[in-house]
């Protein structure tokens, strides 16, 4: 094997360990160094309710899918503490986050620097981000996301819609990946095929969900209502918007604390929410039509790069259109978009990392100064929202996202194996 090729396979390893350096390490000097907004007793309720033989959705509330109530459960039959427990799990996403990215920048034909950088900046997500991914479980989607990811560019297309399934329990927002990852399978191996592992997906997304919508539906559906009923969430790009109107002509804001975060209240934020849910319709469509049109005068070698930057853009539509942005959303777009080919993509993956770092220096420091309305912590808000914006456009599926030829792996088309004639 060459010094590349040795290279290329020790790097995965290599960057994990990385990963587990920083989070033990310099993570839990970031996090004592600044007063933590945590999620973890609100986690701990859940598991504390579950071990008194109490049924999510049935005999208490639960904003999150079924997935993330395992989340909750596992971390909590961990010896030791609770929060521990649940760190110790966020630490493993994250190594389960890095192995994929790098593997996948690899198949999709990128230069040695690449996968480096890419799983390079995964691995100091708790860096870039700060302490609050060991107090969320977002990073337990980012590591199915890049499993996905990587499914997908190597042609593993079965598995990419079992791995949409288990993504879709623990939070629902991978079901805006559907026609996306639709329109990639039926380009590669024809409606049937594309049927066939659908159904797969679904139908393994149903055994693990129906014991949960049998006995509590209600419940389950209230987890969903939730979510469809929050207002303008502060960090939201419609909230950022107004708060430069503020900025600018002193427009009156007003916050408050409902559905467990703070958001805009009166007439325009409502109807900023309902702009921006229209707008995230709107960009979901036009990201699917764009890979739609792309895969039609492409060369099939192309096809992986157009999925992972449609899967990226996606991503970044969920975040700048959504009328709900916390902190953590972020570590959703870093597996995508680390991976994006062409003459934009170091450029998209350092975005994603100033992005993360942007949203560090006011969460959780300044949060409560940005909640008051100060205008140093508006200003950064809007900025780091017009940085998701620029990225969301660095990202957008286009001509000339593969990585030359030259660049792919031996055996390896950028990342995409030769299909069966036979299937």
């Amino acid at each position: 094997m060459s010094r590349r090729g040795d290279i290329e396979r020790l790097l995965p390893w290599l960057l994990s360990l990385l990963a587990v350096i920083v989070w033990v390490g310099p993570m839990q000097w970031v996090s004592a160094s600044v007063p933590q907004i945590s999620d973890i007793p609100t986690y701990e309720g859940a598991y504390a309710q579950m071990t008194a033989g109490n049924l999510p959705y049935l005999d208490f509330t639960l904003e999150y899918p079924p997935g993330a109530a395992v989340i909750f459960w596992v971390a909590g039959v961990l010896p030791g503490d609770y929060g521990v427990g649940f760190s110790f799990l966020m630490m493993l996403a994250l190594v389960l986050t890095v192995i994929p990215v790098t593997l996948t920048a690899r198949a999709l034909g990128l230069g040695v620097w690449r996968q480096a950088a890419a799983g390079g900046i995964t691995a100091f997500i708790p860096l870039l981000l700060g302490g609050l991914v060991g107090t969320r479980f977002d990073l337990a989607l980012a590591a199915l996301i890049a499993w996905l990811l990587w499914a997908v560019v190597t042609d593993r297309m079965t598995a990419a819609w079992v791995i949409l399934a288990l993504a879709v329990l623990v939070k629902l927002i991978p079901l805006a990946f559907i026609p996306v990852l639709a329109i990639v399978h039926l380009r590669r191996h024809g409606g049937q095929d594309l049927l066939r592992s659908a159904l797969i997906g679904f139908g393994v997304l149903l055994v693990l969900a129906a014991p949960v919508a049998v006995l509590a539906p209600e419940g389950l559906w209230d987890s969903v209502a939730y979510h469809l009923d929050r207002p303008l969430q502060l960090e939201s790009t419609g909230a950022a918007y107004l708060m430069g109107m503020r900025l600018l002509a002193d427009v009156p804001l007003a916050v408050e604390t409902s559905f467990g975060s703070q958001g805009l209240a009166g007439g325009a934020p409502d109807l900023m929410a309902l702009l921006s849910t229209i707008a995230l319709v709107v960009l979901v469509l036009a990201i699917a039509l764009t890979v739609l049109r792309l895969l039609s005068v492409q060369p099939p070698s192309a096809d992986s790069a157009i999925f992972v930057a449609g899967i990226a853009a996606t991503s970044l539509a969920l975040l700048v259109a959504g009328k709900v942005l916390s902190p953590q959303f972020l570590v959703w777009i870093v597996p995508s978009a680390v991976l994006i080919g062409g003459r934009f993509g170091w450029a998209s993956a350092w975005v994603a990392a100033l992005a993360m770092l942007l949203t560090q220096a006011y969460f959780p420091g300044s949060y409560w100064r940005l909640v008051a309305l100060q205008d140093p912590e508006m200003a950064l808000l809007v900025l780091r929202n017009a940085v998701l914006i620029a990225l969301l456009a660095l990202v957008w599926p286009r001509r000339g996202m593969e990585a030359p030829l030259r660049d792919a792996p031996s055996g390896q088309a950028r990342g995409r194996r030769t299909p069966n004639p036979q299937r």
